[in-house]
């Protein structure tokens, strides 16, 4: 069974999902199942969708026990996202939130300029900062890596949409790095891996926000093909 043929069986099923269920489908889409447990590149047990609690190495987990981690995580991730707002969000700004942290860490997004922007009300500002967590340390070289810019450009895409019905149509950009440091497991044991070493998500200092470009095409695709 292929991922996307994975991610279509779960979305299929008769789960409640506490995000939006195109946040539920980008997340699910960037981590994949794997039943086995397995090594991630930080030398952490993983298995199911990219969960890291309770994984007891060779002891394989069948699918639905796999699909109702991923659900409890989720809930646990939208508890914890909605305790941090001062700003009310939208079922699109939810689920685009916990996206972002079921990736970098519920930590690095507490502290994040995406967060601060949106509780100051500023969506499009908080659209912009998702940008701000592209990179990674490759071999210790920060690197932007193309999987995460067009991750973090369907997270943004996903948090500008107001219409759940229609695909968004606002142009998001890449902007610079973030001020702080994040270390994701679940990135790291799923949508970061690399032959070469470990990769550490992370975010670079850097004071004032700014566009620097717009999203490379490679991501707008991706963007549409996530969240059309």
């Amino acid at each position: 069974m292929s991922k996307l043929q994975r991610v279509e069986a779960l979305m299929g099923k008769p789960i409640q999902w506490p995000i939006a269920r195109d946040a539920v489908r980008l997340i699910a889409t960037e981590e994949d199942c794997r039943l086995a447990p397995y090594l991630c590149a930080a030398g952490v047990w993983t298995c199911g969708w990219g969960e890291t609690a309770g994984v007891i190495p060779g002891k394989r987990w069948s699918q639905d026990f796999a699909d109702q981690r991923f659900q409890a995580s989720l809930r646990e991730y939208a508890a914890t996202v909605e305790g941090m707002l001062k700003v009310p969000a939208t079922d699109e700004q939810m689920g685009a939130l916990v996206s972002l942290a079921y990736n970098i860490g519920l930590g690095a997004l507490r502290k994040s300029t995406v967060l601060r922007l949106h509780n100051a009300g500023d969506t499009a500002g908080a659209a912009r900062a998702f940008g701000l967590w592209n990179k990674a340390k490759v071999n210790g070289q920060l690197t932007p890596l193309a999987g995460l810019t067009a991750r973090r450009a369907a997270e943004a895409a996903l948090y500008l949409r107001q219409d759940p019905e229609a695909p968004s149509e606002r142009s998001v950009q890449a902007v610079a790095p973030e001020s702080s440091l994040a270390v994701s497991p679940i990135a790291q044991g799923g949508a970061v891996t690399a032959g070469a070493g470990a990769l550490a998500l992370v975010g670079e200092a850097k004071e004032a926000l700014g566009p620097v470009g717009e999203v490379t095409a490679q991501a707008k695709s991706i963007v549409i093909g996530t969240l059309g």
